[in-house]
């Protein structure tokens, strides 16, 4: 599987031709390929996975939203070996910006990469395969700027951002990128991925975060997705939320903070007593 392209900051990048501008949400790197039999294999920068459920929980609700909406039947159609095909994007999660979680995708395409052309496809042809496919990309702020017309030296500071399309105020981050392959990024404000408290025991994690609110809440969206409600799948579901939600407060250099089993069996200890106490 094609890594995805490495994006230097924006002020170290000449661009040329046309550029297309789109808002970056917080997230990891996160790619996928699909082999002829329509399976999927997930891969984070440094690690690939076979299935959906073995990707780790900060990147498990990305794997799971491109693993039921990805149409495979368009991609068969446009390729004669989807194994040819790279799709590179970014797991969603907070990376210190608070989203609204249910607006923004889990999954967000940006990249991909053709083995038969030998590249990456432009922006705008990339747009359009990912929306074939019924996934979402990084919305454009705007398209077919003459680079050499254009002053994109406003995203260099933090009040020339636009306004975000999955939160209120400006937009966390910005991609620029142009036809012939030159890219660049700028962030508001430092992300930051370190705890926003000290280490904690991960039965003290499951109280906070499985609370029986969010235990309903979670039943809630598997009945809504027609998924089986167990426990195993409200523990799986509730965790792998957690850690998108929460990353920032849960996450150090991509490690929990704690036990990741331990919180795993917190967490169905607590849901096991929910729908013991409701029954």
């Amino acid at each position: 599987m094609k890594q995805c392209p490495e994006t230097p900051a924006l002020d170290e990048v000449e661009f040329s031709g046309h550029v297309w501008v789109q808002e970056l949400p917080t997230g990891g790197e996160f790619r996928f390929q699909v082999a002829a039999s329509g399976l999927v294999t997930f891969a984070t920068a440094q690690q690939s996975f076979d299935t959906a459920t073995a990707v780790p929980p900060q990147f498990r609700r990305a794997a799971e939203m491109i693993d039921e909406r990805l149409d495979r039947e368009a991609l068969e159609a446009a390729t004669d070996d989807p194994s040819d095909v790279t799709f590179c994007g970014i797991a969603t999660r907070n990376e210190g910006v608070e989203y609204d979680w249910n607006a923004l995708p889990a999954f967000v395409g940006v990249d991909i990469w053709s083995d038969r052309k030998d590249q990456f496809l432009s922006p705008d042809a990339g747009a359009g395969v990912f929306k074939r496919l019924g996934l979402p990309t990084v919305p454009a702020i705007e398209k077919e700027l003459v680079a050499a017309h254009a002053d994109l030296t406003r995203y260099e500071e933090r009040d020339g951002f636009p306004e975000s399309e999955w939160l209120e105020g400006q937009a966390a981050g910005i991609l620029i990128r142009d036809k012939s392959g030159g890219r660049g990024l700028a962030w508001r404000q430092e992300q930051s991925a370190a705890p926003a408290s000290g280490p904690q025991l991960a039965v003290e994690l499951a109280t906070e975060y499985a609370t029986d609110e969010r235990i309903e809440q979670t039943i809630a969206a598997l009945r809504a997705d027609r998924h089986p409600v167990t426990v195993d799948t409200v523990r799986d579901r509730l965790v792998a939320d957690v850690a998108r939600e929460a990353y920032v407060d849960l996450f150090v250099d991509g490690e929990f903070v704690t036990s990741l089993s331990a919180f795993q069996s917190a967490i169905a200890e607590r849901v096991q007593q929910y729908q013991f106490d409701t029954q």
